[in-house]
């Protein structure tokens, strides 16, 4: 998927993004700052920041000597994030629409923690992105990534793309899994607690750590269809008439319920890692 289509996809899933932050994005933000022991003062960069789960609760941590920076390329999600900061009466964070890859206007050291929640995945060059990202913590500064775990969302998404094959009449995407004669899909490289100690590791981290955070979250027809509209999964939706989403939307949910799915595993990896001291 180019860029440009990933900003569109994640700009459309807007209004339905918020919907899943109780179950999902609120609960893996708050454990993402906790498990990097955000504190008062601290000066935090979230990328990939969504609407801002994991930035929103490191600026209720860090406190009004603290700032949180919160970057992400779309510009709808970010004016999401801008307008929960201003309702909460939080006035130490900065939403910013730019390119994590290539960010402009930040000093080396300039801050204490970066976080990340479920967005390493999604950059163009996850090794070089994330390792020239890491000369802006301060020596000793902390790196916390929440990553999608092993087997999480793979019944869900199994029993959605069968839908989107049906009604298109095309065979189902290949899932990051799928045997492929290419480079491994990233989401596999760094889906175990293993795995994405070794990755941190291999890009310079130092310190790293993981653990498993357990989401599974009671499987719900609303829940099930604001996953879908909420996350990445409504890219596979992009060209099709409000029919033939409905078919796809009637058909998923039936499936769900035909396969006796009672609950969406969201497991999520949150690792945390240290930059180098000098």
């Amino acid at each position: 998927m180019t860029e440009s289509r990933l900003v569109d996809v994640f700009n459309s899933t807007s209004p339905d993004f918020d919907l899943v932050a109780p179950y999902v994005w609120g609960p893996a933000g708050q454990t993402l700052v906790a498990r990097a022991q955000v504190s008062l003062g601290d000066r935090v960069l979230d990328i990939c920041s969504g609407t801002g789960a994991s930035a929103l609760a490191a600026a209720r941590v860090v406190g009004p000597d603290g700032h949180v920076t919160a970057v992400d390329f779309a510009a709808d999600l970010i004016d999401r994030g801008r307008t929960s900061a201003y309702a909460a009466g939080l006035r130490n964070i900065d939403f910013r629409v730019g390119d994590v890859t290539a960010l402009s206007g930040h000093d080396p050291g300039e801050y204490d923690v970066l976080t990340c929640g479920y967005g390493v995945f999604f950059l163009p060059d996850m090794d070089n992105s994330v390792r020239n990202l890491l000369p802006l913590l301060r020596p000793g500064g902390r790196l916390a990534v929440a990553v999608w775990h092993d087997d999480a969302l793979y019944d869900f998404t199994s029993a959605y793309f069968a839908e989107v094959a049906r009604v298109t009449n095309t065979p189902p995407p290949p899932g990051p899994r799928a045997p492929s004669d290419g480079p491994p899909h990233p989401i596999t490289r760094i889906d175990t607690v293993d795995k994405i100690v070794g990755w941190l590791e291999s890009i310079g981290a130092v310190d790293v750590s993981a653990s498993v955070l357990d989401l599974r979250v009671p499987r719900t027809d609303e829940f099930s269809w604001s996953m879908v509209l909420g996350s990445g999964l409504r890219g596979a939706l992009s060209g099709m008439d409000a029919d033939t989403v409905e078919d796809v939307r009637t058909g998923f949910l039936q499936r769900l319920s035909d396969e006796g799915i009672t609950e969406v595993d969201c497991d999520t990896l949150i690792a945390v890692a240290a930059r180098p001291a000098d």
